[in-house]
């Protein structure tokens, strides 16, 4: 039976980027669904959206919100969503062109073999050639931290990813409780946990050229903060729960 391949882009005032990440995606003539999910653009974004759609109903589907409901809020419901509607694979990436689409069929041919497939920006050096000190700063050390804390070395932090729906458990998500950007160290470290086969790639990931970040200072805070919660809720709490009912 030929995969279900399904690709989520969530958009937030990405009026520069969305129309050509679209046609670069469709440029490598695989045969892909889209699902846009929007939290409030103000900037014209959802417009092209909704024209993407008219153009290819049967392959585009949407969701609009009427405000920010964060960015792992649309990773959960695009989980869920893509699990109801029985696609094999789910590939996850930012709309800011962070995340290169010629890397999408690498996703697609290590997901065969895996459960989980995630771009790493680690493996290599010089992956990151146009980002500024702090931010490198940042995600070096929170990449030093979560490896400490869940005794793994995956790029736990980049959202660029293909799931295999086929093989893993749905029920993972009921872990991750955040609707920020914690949502992706979280739900790695419960797959992690869960002894799924993850695979990572090098990947070169770029810091945007057009419009502005939408990471926010109070959201560096939290994950900071939820990473050790989490470490602490993983050693007192989920650890038994997840080792019983996975796999």
């Amino acid at each position: 039976m030929k995969a279900k391949i399904l690709i989520l882009i969530p958009t937030l005032n990405e009026v520069h980027h969305i129309l050509r990440l679209y046609k670069k995606i469709l440029s490598l003539r695989i045969n892909f669904d889209f699902l846009f999910i929007d939290d409030g653009s103000s900037d014209g974004t959802w417009e092209i959206i909704k024209k993407i759609k008219k153009n290819n109903k049967n392959k585009v589907s949407t969701i609009k919100r009427q405000k920010r409901n964060g960015l792992g809020k649309a990773h959960k419901d695009a989980l869920f969503w893509a699990y109801k509607k029985k696609y094999t694979y789910l590939v996850t990436m930012d709309s800011d062109f962070a995340h290169d689409p010629k890397y999408i069929p690498k996703l697609i041919k290590y997901i065969r073999k895996a459960d989980l497939v995630i771009g790493s920006r680690y493996l290599k050096q010089k992956s990151t050639p146009n980002w500024p000190w702090f931010r490198v700063f940042l995600s070096h050390n929170a990449h030093i931290v979560s490896s400490l804390l869940f005794n793994h070395k995956f790029d736990s932090t980049n959202a660029f990813r293909c799931y295999n729906l086929k093989k893993i458990n749905k029920n993972f998500i009921s872990y991750c409780k955040s609707n920020d950007y914690d949502f992706f160290f979280t739900s790695l470290a419960i797959l992690n946990l869960s002894k799924y086969n993850i695979l990572e790639f090098p990947m070169v990931i770029k810091a945007r050229v057009k419009g502005n970040s939408k990471m926010l200072f109070k959201h560096i805070c939290k994950s900071i903060y939820m990473m050790f919660v989490l470490f602490l809720k993983i050693t007192f709490k989920y650890r038994k729960n997840i080792e019983s009912s996975y796999k």
